[in-house]
């Protein structure tokens, strides 16, 4: 048996002489049929990726670009060379005044520095301040 199968196996067939012919029973296969809107679609898609680009390039030009340079506020306070008003050698014994306290953390040092401290002169300060101010404004 061994025999026969490799004898048949061996065998070509010789179709030269009939006709093919297609068989009648079968479905034809079917082509997915193109949307009307498949177009349109990927034209949107097609510029909406575009956008998305040019956002971007936009977006990172800006945050490589130098920034801009912010400018100084302009200070217009006299040096001390400059400042010949009357209240600054007032301030300036007030400073110096100040710096002549007690180093001691005794309750007596601290009710001496307090009462040493000139709080009266303050309020007249405050309120030439607030004059000039409101002067500038």
């Amino acid at each position: 048996m061994n025999e026969e199968s490799r004898n048949n196996e061996n065998q070509t067939h010789d179709f030269s002489g009939e006709e093919m012919k297609m068989p009648e029973n079968s479905t034809p296969v079917q082509t997915p049929s193109k949307s009307v809107l498949t177009g349109p679609i990927i034209l949107l898609l097609g510029l909406l990726l575009l956008g998305v680009l040019a956002g971007l390039y936009l977006w990172f030009s800006n945050l490589n670009g130098t920034p801009e340079p912010v400018p100084d506020p302009v200070v217009e306070r006299p040096t001390p060379e400059e400042n010949n008003e009357p209240e600054s050698a007032t301030a300036e014994a007030q400073t110096e005044n100040l710096g002549t306290m007690s180093t001691s953390d005794e309750i007596s040092a601290i009710e001496a520095d307090i009462e040493a401290t000139d709080i009266e002169s303050l309020d007249a300060e405050l309120e030439a301040i607030e004059a000039e101010l409101d002067a500038a404004i």
